[in-house]
């Protein structure tokens, strides 16, 4: 194995990690990507491309870190009675419940707020849009 190769397991290694703890599931099975399972304990991750991309990296961070919040935060059983009906609404129910997760995790995970605000940031830089000019918070 290569020296790029051995970065990035080990990179996949910590990421699966952090996941696990984050979601207090340590049994969560960690995948990284196109194969796909839909399996109760499962988070599929994407497949890391160009290992020197440190922002990359960050991203994959922020979304394992984004997933692993779902996963502790969302009662599944309240999500699913109070889900709407329409597609548009089921899409921006998602949304909300991803956004309200991210939320408490941020409050309460330093690591999580700061993996969420650079790949937010890389967002917007990439759409052109400058979230200083933005009242929201991130």
């Amino acid at each position: 194995m290569d020296e790029k190769e051995i970065i990035k397991e080990r990179f996949k290694s910590a990421v699966s990690s952090a996941a696990r703890a984050i979601s207090e599931d340590f049994n969560l099975e960690v995948r990284f990507g196109k194969v796909t399972n839909s399996s109760k304990n499962s988070l599929n991750l994407p497949e890391i491309e160009n290992i020197n991309d440190t922002q990359e990296f960050t991203n994959l961070r922020a979304f394992a870190d984004s997933e692993a919040l779902k996963i502790k935060y969302t009662d599944k059983k309240i999500y699913s009675e109070n889900e709407p009906k329409g597609t548009n609404a089921k899409i921006l129910y998602g949304i909300a419940e991803k956004i309200r997760c991210e939320k408490i995790g941020a409050e309460n995970l330093k690591g999580v707020k700061n993996n969420l605000i650079q790949c937010y940031q890389d967002k917007f830089k990439k759409k052109d849009i400058d979230p200083s000019e933005n009242d929201a918070e991130i």
